[in-house]
């Protein structure tokens, strides 16, 4: 028969080498997802008050949150960082890889400061992100304290 017959043979190379000009160029792995921009201040329980919120819990926020961002990005030694599940793995697979641009992230911002924000936050972890900007929608946020 003309089937080979036996063990897969392995490679012997690899057909580029990872550590390359031209393998830096193109990204290795590519994730797409809904980037939000990760707003980390600390506050006092009167934030919490004011906003009806309670330390160690996960919210929906709702329109009457909407103002905590500002307040927060007004913090003294306020942290951005480009957060969203897949945008996180991405991060985590740069750190490992510790060769810029070997990774690349797709999603969606809105057309204002915080987007803005998350684009330099997303570079400076050495990830290629190509965002889609919406005239329309804020970028989304998450308040961490």
């Amino acid at each position: 028969s003309s089937v080979p017959r036996g063990p897969c043979p392995r490679a012997t190379h690899r057909p580029w080498d990872a550590r390359s000009p031209a393998a830096m160029a193109s990204p290795a792995i590519l994730g797409m997802g809904n980037p939000l921009l990760d707003i980390s201040a600390e506050v006092t329980q009167a934030t919490f008050d004011k906003y009806g919120l309670q330390p160690g819990n996960a919210i929906l926020a709702e329109d009457k949150h909407k103002p905590l961002y500002d307040e927060l990005a007004a913090t003294k030694g306020v942290q951005y960082i480009a957060g969203g599940a897949t945008q996180n793995s991405i991060r985590v697979a740069q750190w490992m890889l510790q060769e810029p641009g070997m990774t690349a992230y797709m999603g969606c911002i809105g057309d204002d400061e915080f987007g803005k924000t998350l684009q330099e936050a997303c570079k400076a972890d050495g990830v290629q992100a190509q965002y889609m900007i919406d005239k329309s929608t804020p970028t989304g946020k998450c308040a961490v304290t």
